[in-house]
């Protein structure tokens, strides 16, 4: 959760009056026009926070107030699950104050696909070895890894596309429809509140909350 979730969070909120210094600066539309990037080659590029998530935010059914570090009992996978499930309810819960205050930032995630890494290592040792036996014949890439991450970055019409979607895209540069979980507002608020309280947020580097349909 640190690693993923949290060590972001600070780093996201620490940059926000930069990333608004650069949207105010490339004189985009605030509010209503945040959520639709303009697709014509002229229009101004709107700056973006992309999270690098996982389609393994399914796992992260158990996530919560009770012990979101698992403290009490300790399982690999469902903590992997669960930090991908923050950076999920997190770029949601962004893109909400984002867009109430008028910032013109999208905040997006991508699920960069299955890629031959060394990210299994927490894992039980039967999963490490039946990963790194199939990684050359099933397994993406780092280069092939990186495309949903560049696509969201940089295409023009990546902002309106994920928005189809919560925010969230495929490997293939796709919306994906995420978890029922990662759509929760009152689970977002409450992991933006006590993400504040764990990394012990400056109140200048705050977003105000949004009001949740």
């Amino acid at each position: 959760m640190q690693t993923n979730h949290l060590s972001h969070f600070l780093l996201t909120m620490g940059l926000i009056p930069s990333f608004k210094r650069a949207a105010e600066k490339a004189g985009t539309p605030s509010r209503e026009a945040a959520a639709a990037e303009p697709t014509g080659e002229t229009a101004p590029f709107r700056p973006r926070i992309v999270s690098v998530a996982s389609h393994m935010h399914r796992f992260g059914y158990r996530f919560g107030p009770e012990d979101p570090l698992m403290k009490k009992h300790y399982d690999a996978q469902l903590a992997y699950g669960n930090s991908k499930l923050a950076q999920m309810l997190f770029t949601a819960e962004l893109n909400r104050r984002l867009h109430a205050a008028g910032i013109s930032v999208n905040a997006l995630a991508v699920h960069p696909g299955n890629v031959a890494t060394d990210v299994v290592r927490s894992l039980p040792e039967i999963i490490q070895k039946l990963y790194r036996a199939t990684a050359q014949y099933a397994l993406l890439t780092p280069d092939e890894g990186s495309r949903a991450s560049v696509y969201a970055a940089t295409a023009p019409e990546a902002p309106a596309e994920a928005a189809k979607t919560l925010w969230f895209l495929d490997c293939n540069c796709k919306p994906a429809q995420p978890s029922m979980a990662a759509g929760d507002p009152k689970l977002s608020a409450w992991l933006w509140q006590w993400s504040k309280e764990q990394v012990k947020l400056p109140t200048e580097w705050d977003l105000p909350p949004a009001q949740h349909a």
